[in-house]
């Protein structure tokens, strides 16, 4: 192949076969060839000039050298130097977890390799196990067959998702744009699996992984401190929160991968297995025939030679024989003579994984009802998590800078004025959707992740009244809409359900040229807004389509008429979390220029109606609330503006550190703010203060929530529960938790409409994860 003569195959995968060949020297190389049937595509061969081009720029330690390559040749194929080693896949498939001491070092040099990759303005996207080779001097990052450069340019294929879902990030698995910050977070998969032998996500199928990745909590048992802190900070869903590679790097090694000492780095079974392979090669050599498990494996992993179950020492040099007279024996002399001899310190492969993931058994919900084509729709990212920095002066101090340090201010910061009340009762739910309930005729009804809708009487909610299932895994609530709750089904189907009895009343599907991925709200009571994609493919002088090409769309969509009308937004809106507040003629949100913006929403619409401009200090964007004719909303100031006209009524300046959320009952305003942690409540009418409470460390992402006179905030780790706080006072009341840590999956918190101080007796209903709680209402 090219001027290489081929000696034995390494691998095979689903879009290739690598093979160890020789260069005219005797240097030994690693040959990755492209399947005949795929070489015949236009398409992939686009892709693979594009991995051969992005392979050629990285260089470094802990990444693979390209040394040759013809994409354009009958056989598309790309040559880089061996590396003598197993996969990580391999490595803990066959030996176990690796130690700790390992899993730092492995780390470290990923995040160096990482660094080469991403300066040159590039973004791995796969990076997974079976794309890190296990040498004796380091590991090695290979395989940029979906890499991308950070320019925004991609390759379109229709109806593909590249990459593989137990290690990918959550902004690739919901087709948001990635940058290097997701090679972060499929870093921290990687070193959880090193380290405990499974990945941190799992499903019992590609949705439900999928969903697992965007929403789910990271599987952590068995980490040891302080990979557990390192790691849990990688997996930040939020891309701003995680650490960058370099300080991974200092965090895993603080005084940099280059100074570790990499002799001895693997435990001794997977040492032993580089050395057999090295005897192996060291055979070829000498005309002998290593066993075939050394050589080759089959395409579920097609790793590295001699990673499969009984792989041995090869004829003639195994382990044991080798001696050098030095007192070097073993696998690390072999390794030592071959690079010697050979001058081979990398080595490339294309490995696949498999496309199925093992199924894990999940208590089935309750079924009454069915949509008719039941199917995870893509869910939305949601940002849930904050993180601070990596220190890099040693490995104590990294990881403490890693943290949040302790609050000196914790001893003056009020605890709650007595305990909490005891749940009126508890409901066991299947896993929930991060998203508030929806109440009607005493009735509350919230989303599971598998996709259904539960219906829990607010007097006794212990058994549901009804359950439906087939609706999308939107982390948004159902809207009630004309006497029906309303949610998105799949594709580009919306479903309405009979409040009462839980039977479907109708299901309307949009067509092909749509993918609804987010019900944002209601505008009247047969109108909804929805965002999601517009597919669009683009017509061949042949009259043949190309690939289809998406792009992100919010619409205003008529339940009635069954029209789908595109609210146009700008460009620098385009990818954005939209949390809009909807009127039945504006659509009202803070832009990408954090610009508080109103846009018509008739049919044609989408022009600007008016916008003002927000000070800011923050790169999140919060939800603008409405009360009566006012729209507020926050950022580092409180802004009132005036629903017709967008002229501002009143400001209130944040100095310290701005505010986080907002919501508004009877006449006041209620604000988190960011520093100190606290709650502040002004004047509805002036924007006059009230009063501010400072609080324990609050979960800034998640909305403060209003009912019966009492405002309610999450805490900062969701163990910690919640606070109640007493809307004309400021007094902290108490506060709620029942112990359990569900790492991302947060509380969500809601009340009944219209419940006034002294009205109603409508409960609390508190989510988390799994379970239901409905607490009493504070009494005023």
């Amino acid at each position: 192949m090219g001027p290489y003569r081929l000696v034995a195959r390494l691998g095979s995968g689903g879009m290739g076969e690598v093979f160890l060949a020789r260069d005219d020297q005797g240097q030994a190389v690693a040959v990755k060839a492209i399947r005949p049937e795929l070489a015949a595509s236009k398409v992939f061969r686009i892709r693979f000039r594009r991995e051969v081009e992005a392979a050629a720029a990285v260089s470094g330690r802990y990444t693979a050298t390209v040394l040759d390559a013809d994409p354009d040749g009958p056989v598309p194929w790309l040559a880089t130097t061996h590396i003598l080693g197993p996969t990580l896949a391999d490595a803990v498939e066959q030996y176990g977890p690796l130690p700790p001491k390992s899993v730092l070092a492995l780390g470290a040099g990923i995040a160096e390799a990482l660094i080469a990759v991403h300066s040159a303005g590039l973004v791995h996207r796969d990076l997974k196990p079976s794309n890190v080779l296990l040498s004796a001097e380091g590991p090695r990052v290979i395989d940029f067959g979906i890499v991308r450069a950070t320019d925004g340019y991609e390759l379109t294929l229709s109806g593909v998702l590249l990459g593989s879902p137990r290690y990918m990030c959550p902004e690739h698995a919901t087709g948001d744009p990635m940058g290097p910050e997701g090679d972060v977070f499929c870093l921290g998969s990687v070193l959880a699996f090193a380290a405990t032998g499974n990945a941190p996500f799992d499903g019992s199928s590609a949705a439900t992984l999928l969903y697992q990745v965007v929403h789910g909590t990271p599987d952590l048992t068995g980490v040891p401190d302080p990979l557990d802190r390192i790691i849990g900070l990688c997996l930040d869903k939020s891309p701003t929160a995680r650490p960058t590679p370099d300080r991974v790097s200092a965090a895993c090694a603080p005084g940099g991968a280059d100074t570790l000492d990499w002799d001895g780095w693997l435990p001794e079974a997977v040492a032993s297995s580089v050395g057999r392979r090295a005897a192996a090669l060291m055979d070829l050599d000498l005309g002998l025939a290593p066993s075939a498990d050394v050589m080759e494996r089959e395409p579920a992993h097609a790793a590295t030679a001699g990673s499969g179950p009984g792989a041995g020492p090869a004829p003639g040099l195994g382990p044991a024989a080798a001696s050098s007279g030095d007192g070097r024996t073993g696998p690390r002399l072999a390794v030592d003579r071959f690079l010697t001899e050979r001058q081979s310190p990398h080595r490339v492969v294309f490995p696949e994984e498999p496309t199925t993931v093992p199924r894990r058994e999940q208590p089935p919900a309750p079924v009454t009802h069915r949509a008719r084509r039941p199917r995870a729709s893509r869910p939305s990212r949601r940002t849930v998590l904050t993180a601070g920095v990596l220190g890099t002066a040693a490995l104590g101090s990294g990881i403490a800078a890693l943290l949040d340090g302790p609050d000196d201010r914790a001893s003056a910061v009020p605890q709650p004025a007595g305990p909490a009340p005891e749940p009126l009762w508890t409901y066991q739910s299947d896993p929930l959707v991060e998203a508030p309930a929806l109440f009607h005729n005493g009735t509350a009804v919230l989303k599971t992740q598998s996709g259904t809708l539960v219906c829990l009487g607010l007097d006794d909610g212990t058994r549901p009244r009804w359950t439906y299932q087939g609706i999308s895994q939107s982390p948004t609530p159902a809207l009630l809409v004309s006497d029906e709750v309303v949610a998105l089904g799949t594709g580009a189907t919306v479903l309405g359900v009979d409040p009462d009895t839980g039977a479907e009343r109708f299901s309307l599907d949009f067509g092909a040229d749509f993918r609804f991925d987010t019900l944002l709200g209601r505008f009247d009571e047969r109108r909804v807004s929805i965002s999601g994609l517009r597919f669009n493919r683009e017509a061949r002088p042949d009259g043949s389509r190309g690939p289809a090409t998406s792009t992100n769309v919010v619409l205003s969509t008529d339940l009635r008429a069954r029209r789908a009308d595109v609210i146009p937004i700008s460009e620098e809106d385009i990818g954005l979390e939209l949390r809009p507040v909807l009127e039945s003629r504006r659509f009202i949100y803070l832009d990408g220029l954090h610009r508080l913006t109103a846009r018509g929403t008739g049919s044609g619409g989408g022009e600007v109606l008016w916008r003002q401009q927000m000070n800011s200090d923050s790169d999140t964007r919060t939800a603008p609330v409405l009360l009566g004719g006012t729209v507020l909303a926050v950022d580092s100031e409180l802004l009132a503006v005036d629903l017709e006209s967008g002229s501002p009524r009143w400001r209130a300046r944040e100095k310290r550190g701005g505010f986080a959320s907002v919501a508004a009952a009877a006449g006041t305003v209620y604000c988190t703010t960011r520093s100190p942690h606290g709650v502040a409540a002004f004047d509805a009418a002036d924007g006059s203060a009230r009063w501010f409470r400072e609080t324990p460390p609050l979960d800034l992402d998640n909305s403060l929530v209003t009912g019966g006179g009492t405002v309610f905030v999450t805490a900062a780790h969701n163990k910690d529960g919640f606070y109640a706080i007493d809307g004309r006072t400021g007094d902290l009341l108490w506060n709620f938790t029942d112990g359990r840590n569900t790492g991302i999956n947060d509380w969500q918190l809601s009340c009944a409409e219209g419940t006034e101080p002294g009205a109603g007796t409508a409960p609390l209903i508190a989510q988390h994860f799994d379970k239901v709680y409905a607490l009493p209402m504070p009494q005023s």
